[in-house]
């Protein structure tokens, strides 16, 4: 499985998170970049269908090779596996609307890692039916490459099922749907 670990990295580069969302001209972007559980709500409301997922890889790593802060974060060892998984949010016709990167803790009981690996809904709706009860803790956020070179905007979170750590979140979208 082929997974950027510096997405995990998170630099604080150009002041704090909400200093770099303060930043954004859209008020849309602000709003999708701050927001605890917008993505898929506003990805839907930007496109008139709601987004499809296509899982681009999936397996497992140790931890330490997802990112420097992926143990920590996850509170797990850094030999220790992790599920990784990199996938897109399609829209009706078929084009991207995100790139997306999730580290998880792979000692989930069955039916939250049958969510994490599920090929047929985004996330956020596929945890909610799994009954986790998650919340996000907003890390980073900022802009970065599209895959085509174009600037895009981002964030990284943490996922929680109550109070233990469940998954690292990166969401890269694309400059054409979501303003960077």
């Amino acid at each position: 499985m082929d997974i950027d670990g510096e997405v995990f990295d998170a630099d604080g580069t150009g002041g704090t998170v909400a200093e770099r969302i303060a930043g954004f001209s859209s008020p849309l972007t602000r709003m999708l970049l701050s927001s605890e559980g917008l993505t898929t709500t506003a990805l839907w409301a930007l496109t008139g269908a709601p987004p499809r997922i296509r899982v681009l890889g999936q397996g497992l790593l140790p931890a330490a090779r997802a990112g420097r802060a992926v143990p920590a974060l996850l509170a797990v060892g850094p030999g220790r596996q992790v599920l990784a998984r990199r996938s897109a949010l399609t829209g009706p016709d078929g084009r991207w609307l995100s790139v997306n990167q999730v580290i998880a803790r792979d000692d989930q009981d069955p039916g939250i890692r049958a969510a994490l690996t599920d090929g047929h809904r985004p996330l956020g709706p596929a945890l909610q039916d799994a009954g986790t009860g998650h919340r996000r803790t907003l890390l980073d956020a900022g802009r970065r490459p599209w895959p085509s070179g174009r600037t895009a905007c981002y964030k990284t979170y943490l996922l929680w099922h109550g109070d233990a750590p469940l998954a690292l979140v990166h969401e890269l979208f694309h400059p054409a749907v979501v303003a960077p």
